[in-house]
């Protein structure tokens, strides 16, 4: 059977992409980092850092790895065993700005998360500490890092972050976690290795804060002695940040100093293909100390669409991807993945939903306003979706029919009690039942119809708009919803516009309706899903009060459901006892199993693919992909991946 994108415009792109890779790309890299075979398989195993790089400090290019490394380095478990040095990792991007290997090499954080997401650990952070009553936090750097082009990592980095921000001239503005009961904090470092943050309040979220994403250590650990030269004060070359910011992006200039694992040494002119080379400075090691990354170099090639991706993997030209490859492709890579040398890996992409009907709070119609807050109206909603057709259709019955909820595996469902509500959570009007959905939408006020027998609002034309997003199987899903609200007697249109336009829209609270997956590990720091303090999801308009101090956006009832949630996630900012601060967020669950749903589920627990060659080793056992806030692969150590000997001597040792 020819595979459904051999056919396709998308198709012949994909193999032309591949084709121009295999023939002329391909070639002219391979090996090209081959110092490794200069060592034996032994030799290799018992240096302390690359071959590549032994070559440069003898030459007189790199100080010995002794002056390279921290004092205390951070020492990274390894899945299978200590690794040999060599090799040229293989990968695709969707995106010229190359997010999943920001994942990969840019999750340097003063905090990080965990492998098993189980909680937070030190980073470039060796630790930090609150003071009694929780209002400063102080960060101890670790002493001797050294950026990838050698200059010393201080806290000058954050000083330089905390002056842009306070610059009105600079795009930069002060997070919202910046603020406690509506103040700035201050930021002081009072020596090279010490940051401390001071609040108003308690805020004992920050480190978790700190282990957010690529995004936090990509602004917040500027490189501040590259960075300067372009800072308009300094050199009167520049009137503005424009050419300041354009040379802090980290995949976009070849120039800037990383802190990460490899640092980008090439860019085409096109950005179809970037080479990231191992960073002589990184400050991790494997537990007998040698220095990582293991793998000599990333060649990350941008291709039109997940599908040429998969051309691409089943021709063997690709040697670990851990994310961008759909699961409908299942079949079709196993099928190859003998002849490609790859093994197909099914990770945990995280949903809680995929997808979920976000309905809005605010919408801005008054009749529809007090029908979307009528619990009666959500839920017979919910029971008249046939969850077990949607796993059928989209997912050839591997997902899970289920109500909306965050990621099963988040650190707050641990205890007992944990999994108590996240059980009753995910099944809470999950059940397919028209007689139900029926009863509750006519307890709503909807019991009339006009004459095609559709359900009428107040005697007048009834008619719910359900807005996508261009991402995988919302069309689709959307049409079987609208067909199943059809079961029940309500009309529906579904609306599909640019991602821009429905972005816009759901942050100013003008839509009634829209889908989006639902996926978070981490409640304290990306709440909106249970609780209505940011400009998205469910609550744009009442998370635009919260996020502006009441200045815009749409004041709670007091005493509301909506009001008591706030109330509950500002206890968590407060309280010092974790498990507290846990037992708070599921208290905030109760409220949505009785005020709820806020947001309907249809189905979750899809499965994520991972490819990776055989010859790979060290690979993570699994993962959780969907949360891009535990930077997943980047929090499961990829520096400590290897190729086995077979791949690096050619199979002679």
């Amino acid at each position: 059977m020819v595979h459904r994108f051999a056919s396709s415009r998308v198709g012949c792109r994909a193999w032309g992409v591949l084709l121009v890779y295999v023939l002329c790309v391909a070639p002219a890299h391979a090996d090209a980092l081959d110092a490794h075979r200069s060592v034996s398989v032994d030799e290799n195993l018992a240096m302390r850092e690359a071959p590549m790089l032994a070559e440069r400090v003898a030459r007189g290019d790199l100080p010995p790895v002794e002056e390279r490394l921290p004092e205390n380095p951070l020492v990274i478990p390894v899945v299978e065993q200590a690794g040999l040095y060599g090799g040229t990792w293989r990968k695709f991007d969707t995106a010229t700005d190359l997010p999943t290997m920001k994942l990969i090499s840019g999750y340097y954080p003063l905090v990080r998360w965990k492998p098993d997401v189980s909680g937070v650990m030190p980073g470039l952070a060796e630790r930090w500490e609150f003071s009694d009553d929780g209002r400063t936090i102080t960060f101890y750097l670790r002493r001797g890092v050294k950026w990838s082009d050698g200059h010393p990592f201080t806290s000058e980095s954050v000083a330089f972050w905390w002056e842009m921000c306070l610059d009105d001239r600079h795009p930069d503005n002060p997070p919202e976690w910046c603020y406690s009961n509506g103040e700035r904090v201050k930021v002081t470092t009072p020596d090279d290795y010490t940051v401390v943050f001071e609040y108003d309040g308690p805020f004992y979220f920050l480190p978790l804060v700190m282990a957010t994403g690529f995004w936090t250590p990509e602004r917040v650990l500027a490189p501040a002695h590259y960075l300067r030269e372009f800072h308009p004060d300094l050199n009167s070359a520049y009137e503005d940040f424009t050419e300041m910011e354009r040379k802090r992006n980290p995949t976009a200039n070849v120039d800037l100093p990383t802190l990460g694992p490899w640092d980008m040494t090439f860019l085409s002119p096109t950005a179809d293909r970037a080479v990231f080379e191992r960073n002589p400075y990184y400050y991790g090691v494997d537990p007998e100390g040698r220095q990582l990354p293991y793998i000599d170099q990333i060649e990350c090639i941008r291709v039109q669409s997940s599908e040429s991706g998969v051309l691409y993997a089943i021709s063997g030209s690709l040697d670990a991807q851990f994310r961008s490859i759909n699961f409908e492709d299942y079949a079709l890579l196993k099928r190859f993945a003998k002849k490609g040398g790859y093994k197909v890996h099914t990770w945990e992409d995280g949903s809680g939903a995929w997808h979920t009907v976000y309905i809005n709070w605010s919408t801005p119609a008054p009749e529809k306003r007090a029908l979307f807050r009528d619990p009666n109206f959500r839920r017979g909603l919910s029971f008249a979706i046939n969850r077990e057709r949607i796993n059928q259709i989209i997912w050839q019955g591997t997902a899970e029919p289920r109500q909306a909820t965050i990621t099963d595996e988040a650190w707050h469902f641990q205890s007992p009690r944990g999994q108590d509500v996240l059980n009753r959570w995910k099944n809470a009007w999950a059940d397919y039942d028209l007689d139900r959905a029926n009863a509750l939408l006519d307890a709503a006020g909807l019991s009339k119809r006009d004459g095609e027998g559709y359900r009428m609002l107040n005697g007048q034309p009834f008619e719910i708009s359900l807005d996508i997003y261009d991402i995988p199987h919302a069309a689709d899903q959307a049409e079987l919803i609208k067909d199943d609200w059809k079961q029940v007697d309500v009309r529906v249109r579904i609306r599909q516009s640019g991602d821009v336009d429905l972005g816009a829209r759901v942050n100013r609270a003008r839509f009634e309706m829209y889908l989006r997956i639902t996926s978070e590990l981490d409640l304290f720091t990306y709440p909106s899903h249970v609780f209505p303090t940011q400009i998205q999801t469910w609550h744009p308009a009442i998370g635009r009060w919260y996020t502006t101090g009441g200045e815009e956006g749409e004041a709670p009832e007091p005493g509301d459901v909506m009001d008591q949630l706030l109330q509950i996630y500002e206890k968590t900012k407060r309280e010092p006892d974790l498990d507290k601060r846990h037992g708070l967020v599921l208290d905030a669950i109760e409220l949505h199993l009785e005020h709820g749903p806020f947001m309907i589920g249809t189905t979750g627990r899809q499965k994520h693919l991972v490819v990776t060659t055989n010859a790979m080793r060290n690979v993570p056992t699994g993962g959780i992909m969907a949360p891009w806030a535990t930077a997943a692969p980047g929090s499961l150590f990829t520096e400590q991946m290897f190729y086995d000997a077979s791949r690096l001597y050619g199979g002679d040792e």
